[in-house]
């Protein structure tokens, strides 16, 4: 393969070399220097006029005089050169709608083996190193230069989590990186035609130091990279420098790919050569799984840090399979087989200049010619009398003198007051035409019309003019959509590769700013009864989906509205409950001071009525909340038990009661009894007393007659 064409191949046999460590023999860096040479010299030959012009318009606007540099500004020599800023405007309103529409990625699962659950968490570990790295002021950077010039970039990287913890080494992903000047520090592969560049062969990202700094790091081993640029304007105080090239190089890898199967069950895992170590391999083996393995081609991104004579660094394989840079466009074409872009600056500089330059012309012939000034013989004018008018305007005489002409002959006065008057110049018609047009195009491109309300206008008239200027951004938005999109496929492939330690936790951020945790490759049980991992990122693939909504009416302010109007159709119908959930997201989507603890109450009667999903800390409030209804006892159980136990004690009386009667009827009874056998006893006694002992009774063997008895 010739230098500098296609694709880099390589073979790497076991043991794999680990990641983050050269993998290149130290013999084979001249080969890759002149080959990262040859690149960049491609890379650059096509670019040197559209990056230069890049670069002007980002001066223009930004750097106080520029606007003047160039052959324009020496047609100026000597001349008043003033700068009334009409562009400025246009830039600032595009740059408002981006910073008030924030593009974020969101990932999804898309195919077997990702889950819902495992997107989720991605989104908020990315929130997190979003926050952590302060990435946005990258995204920022590379957008207004994008605005200004028509190019700018960005790119993500790895960093330990916490550098100052010498016993931690966890990495995170930072996916905002800055990159400064990318217009003149960023190359991709030329036959690269993707927006995106995810089709380049490779990349570099120039770096400048301060000379200090690299002999430091480098010592002995000063020499700038070639940086192929038109040389601009002079700066009159700027820094010494150094620069220096990153490299990035892809590699089509032939790695081993190792297939575990578990004889049990059949489930299998997959692992790349690089990816396991001796250890874990054997650990397999002994847990029952089979392994088996086959070469499989894989790409992968290779970096170097050059400087002009050699390769400075071997940085070896980065993380993930992609070009770590996301580039930023304006406006984009291919135009004759050229990359070319654009801002907004770049059309607008023509009719800037015109208008600063016969502004400049007005300035200077008031300055020259502010009023009329008068002709005078020199006679007129003595010395004395020429102080007092060279003074007038400084000391703003009450008046002025001046001798009259007399004529010696006749005695009499020939002049008397100026012989003539010199007049302030008319404004040139062709100056007053060109300013006339100049002005009128810088109004056309930066009026807002969105700003200026008229009495009596509609709020749907209100929309269609905001929709109207909102157009102005869109095309800026939408390519700033693609990069962000960009940046979260870069990040998914990184992100399986940095973030890969069972049991790790890592911190995760939700859509308001609220801190959490995830676990990665969390063991759990599904519903069916499966044991599988939560959060395992090497495990099925995810996409990033990118969207941006509308610029001058926010989501916010449109879903209050909205809400608003809901509210009111419901009150209508007489549905209280639907105006009630409506009034709810309405003061939830509402901005402004002191709305914190009203939306604290909308959240909790909106989690109540189920209008809004409960985070995990509210779940556990109505979880522990359930239980404790649950141990205190119903009221209206506790009234039954109350009636029940009445009932059972009036039963009880009752019984009691009937359990007495009784007894009281068998003791009269028995009183009874003893009365009739008392008095029975007595009559017996009275017969004894009276009458004797009674009769022996016959004898049952006699054969006598009865004997008659007494009674």
């Amino acid at each position: 393969m010739m230098p500098g064409m296609g694709t880099v191949h390589r073979i790497y046999d076991e043991p794999d070399e680990p990641e983050g460590e050269g993998t290149a023999a130290t013999g084979e860096w001249p080969e890759i220097h002149a080959r990262a040479l040859e690149r960049f010299e491609r890379a650059t030959e096509g670019q040197l006029e559209v990056r230069a012009h890049a670069l002007m318009c980002r001066r223009f606007i930004s750097i106080p005089g520029a606007m003047w540099e160039g052959a324009w500004g020496e047609q100026f020599a000597n001349s008043i050169k003033v700068e009334i800023d009409k562009i400025s405007k246009g830039v600032d309103k595009i740059v408002t709608d981006y910073r008030q529409n924030r593009i974020v990625p969101d990932f999804r699962p898309a195919g077997t083996g990702a889950d819902a659950s495992t997107a989720n968490t991605l989104d908020g570990i990315h929130r997190a190193d979003n926050y952590n790295f302060k990435s946005q002021q990258s995204r920022d950077n590379a957008f207004e230069e994008a605005v200004l010039g028509g190019f700018g970039a960005y790119r993500l990287c790895s960093d330990y989590a916490v550098p100052e913890d010498k016993d931690n080494d966890g990495i995170r992903v930072n996916p905002g990186a800055l990159i400064a000047d990318a217009d003149q520090r960023v190359f991709f592969d030329p036959n690269s035609k993707l927006y995106d560049k995810s089709d380049a062969d490779f990349a570099f990202v120039l770096t400048a130091e301060a000379r200090a700094s690299f002999e430091e790091d480098y010592p002995g081993r000063v020499s700038d990279w070639p940086e192929n640029k038109i040389v601009g304007n002079y700066d009159w105080f700027a820094p010494e420098i150094v620069v220096k090239a990153e490299y990035y190089e892809v590699e089509e890898v032939s790695e081993t790919l190792y297939i575990f199967t578990q004889k049990l069950t059949g489930d299998q895992q997959r692992f790349w050569a690089s990816e396991l170590e001796n250890t874990e391999r054997d650990e397999l083996l002994q847990q029952g799984w089979s392994k088996s393995s086959q070469r499989r081609e894989r790409k992968r991104i290779h970096k170097y840090c050059m400087s002009g004579a050699e390769i400075l660094e071997d940085s070896g394989l980065i993380l993930g399979p992609n070009i770590p840079i996301v580039p930023v466009y304006g406006r984009r074409w291919f135009v004759e087989n050229q990359e070319r872009f654009r801002g907004h600056v770049s059309k607008l500089m023509d009719a800037q200049r015109i208008y600063n330059g016969r502004v400049s012309k007005l300035s200077e012939t008031d300055a020259l010619s502010p009023r009329e000034k008068p002709i005078f013989l020199a006679e007129q004018m003595p010395p004395h009398l020429r102080e007092l008018w060279s003074k007038q305007e400084q000391e703003r005489h009450p008046y002025a003198l001046v001798n009259p002409v007399i004529d010696p002959v006749t005695g009499q006065i020939v002049q008397l007051g100026p012989i003539g008057m010199i007049g302030p110049p008319t404004l040139n018609q062709v100056t007053a035409l060109l300013l006339q047009i100049a002005s009128g195009d810088l109004a056309d491109e930066t009026q807002d019309g969105a700003e200026k309300v008229v009495a009596n206008t509609s709020a749907e008239a209100m929309d269609i003019a905001a929709t109207r200027v909102d157009a102005k951004s869109g095309i800026f938005l939408d390519n700033m959509r693609q990069s962000v999109q960009r940046e979260g496929e870069i990040y998914l492939g990184m992100a399986p590769e940095a973030y890969f330690e069972e049991g790790r936790t890592l911190e995760t951020m939700s859509e308001d700013g609220e801190d959490g945790q995830a676990t990665i490759k969390e063991p759990f049980t599904d519903k069916a009864g499966n044991f599988l991992y939560r959060n395992d990122f090497g495990s099925g693939r995810y996409k990033c989906i990118v969207d941006v909504t509308e610029a001058t009416s926010t989501r916010r302010d449109k879903a209050v509205k909205s809400a608003l109007r809901t509210a009111e159709i419901a009150i209508t119908a007489q549905d209280m409950e639907m105006a009630q959930a409506a009034i709810i997201v309405a003061v939830m989507n509402q901005d402004g001071e002191g709305m914190d603890e009203l939306q604290k109450f909308a959240r909790k009667k909106g989690v109540a009525m189920g209008v809004i999903e409960p985070n995990e800390q509210e779940k556990a409030e109505m979880t522990a909340e359930q239980m404790k209804q649950q141990q205190q006892p119903d009221p209206m159980a506790v009234v039954a038990g109350a009636q029940a136990q009445a009932l059972g004690a009036q039963a009880q009386k009752d019984m009691a009661s009937a359990g007495k009667i009784e007894a009281d009827t068998a003791l009269s009874k028995a009183k009874t009894i003893d009365t009739l056998a008392n008095a029975g006893k007595k009559r017996a006694e009275t017969r004894l007393v009276t009458h004797g002992p009674p009769p022996a009774p016959p004898s049952i063997t006699g054969g006598g007659p009865p004997t008659e008895s007494p009674l």
